[in-house]
């Protein structure tokens, strides 16, 4: 992760009698989940913030990500 700009996915668990995996990220930073630029993860169906570091998505499968993917904040978010 380069600081306190990007996103880090650290895990991904699939639940494919829902078509959907759940996908844990990390930043650095006062931010927000909503800051950084989910929908390269695929079709986001919810995301929250679980600690002031980490945070949650909910992805549609297929799932556009690997652990160690890095998202990028949003423009405006910076």
């Amino acid at each position: 992760m380069k600081g306190e700009v990007e996103a880090a996915v650290v895990s991904i668990r699939e639940n494919t009698q829902e078509g959907t995996a759940r996908i844990n990220l990390r930043w650095e930073g006062t931010h927000q989940i909503s800051d950084f630029a989910l929908d390269k993860l695929g079709k986001v169906l919810n995301s929250e913030g679980e600690t002031e570091h980490s945070g949650w998505a909910i992805v549609e499968l297929p799932v556009q990500a690997s652990v160690g993917k890095v998202l990028p904040l949003l423009k405006e978010a910076k």
